[in-house]
Parts: C-alpha cells; structure tokens; sequence
C-alpha cells in the first residue's frame, strides 16, 4: 500500500445539486459520477461540473418518500443490464434502466437495507440487512446464502481447529 499514488482528487462543493449526496457509483464509460441522494440519483459531469440528468423518478414512483427523509444506501452501475442497482434504506433494490429510464423493484427487505456491495465482476451482491443478516444473491437477484452477522453459537463453548 506504501506504493500507491493519488491519481486525481476532484471536489463537488460548487455543484448545483437538489440535495445532499448519500453514496456515489462512476460511470466509467461516460466519464461521469451518479450521485445517489434522499429523492433520487443525479449524475454529474466532472470535468464540467454540471449536472447532466436528475432522475427524480424513486420518490415519484414512492420508493423513497417525497418530503425527504429517505435514504439510498447504494448504488452500482450495470453494464450488462445497462441500468443502475439502486438500494434504499427502506429495503428496495431497484434496477433503473438508463436508455428508458424505467424503474424496476427486484427485491425487497423488509427489515431494511444498511449496505449494499457488488463483488468487482458484478456477479454477486452482499446486502446487509436491518436485523444483522448478510443477504448474498446474484446478479439475476436469485438468493445464494442468508446468514447472521453475529452468530449465538460461536465462542468459547465451540471447538476451535486451527
């Protein structure tokens, strides 16, 4: 890690933005940023600091509430399903095509999503849920494995093989 060197700092104070962002996804093929925020996603050319489209759509179509107090937990462009992956606290994950701009729920969680991460290949996602679980499905959304962050059956009283 000594190794590593910072390639480019870029800093969005000056951005004409609707409201303050929550989690962030590049979009590496168009050299723009996704901002996720309470009421939607917005995305933002660096370079020329202007915000090229404001998809207000999440708190239109009542996934996240329309007086702000929403929260997108995570978001991840797809190329394969040239859309974006959007998790909301309130525990949708939606699929937001870019081309059409429709709005797709593929999933809900009822206790509530806290994180939501791709695995670099985007062919898993790990989803952390409101009551300690880990929730890992694939990129089709189809359920690997569900498990508890903090296991009862794990301490002392377990044999430990090292």
């Amino acid at each position: 890690m000594r190794n590593l060197k910072l390639f480019r700092s870029l800093e969005f104070r000056d951005i004409q933005a609707p409201r303050k962002p929550q989690c962030f996804s590049l979009r590496t093929e168009q050299d723009t940023v996704l901002l996720g925020s309470e009421h939607g996603l917005i995305e933002v050319d660096p370079v020329t600091r202007e915000v090229s489209y404001c998809w207000r759509m999440l708190a239109l179509e009542g996934f996240l509430p329309e007086d702000g107090s929403g929260c997108t937990v995570g978001i991840q462009e797809l190329l394969d399903h040239e859309s974006v992956c959007v998790a909301t606290a309130s525990g949708d994950v939606l699929l937001c095509n870019l081309n059409t701009h429709q709005l797709e729920c593929v999933g809900s969680v009822a206790s509530g999503i806290s994180v939501m991460s791709w695995s670099p290949d985007q062919e898993l996602v790990l989803l952390a849920t409101g009551q300690q679980t880990l929730i890992m499905v694939t990129k089709e959304f189809e359920p690997i494995m569900e498990q508890q962050i903090h296991q009862d059956d794990f301490g002392e009283s377990k044999y430990s093989f090292v």
